[in-house]
């Protein structure tokens, strides 16, 4: 996978418990969990702004 330039990665840690639960909550969105993350910290953030 490329990540363009104009983005940025990081990782975040949670509890594997957390993260099944996330992974669940996802799916329901037909996202991936990674996708879901990145669209509620760009929400989170444009909220914040």
């Amino acid at each position: 996978m490329v990540i363009k330039k104009e983005n940025h990665r990081f990782v975040v840690i949670i509890q594997k418990e957390i993260f099944e639960k996330f992974k669940k909550l996802a799916e329901k969105e037909k996202r991936s969990a990674s996708n879901l993350a990145a669209k509620m910290i760009e929400d989170y953030v444009e909220k914040q702004s």
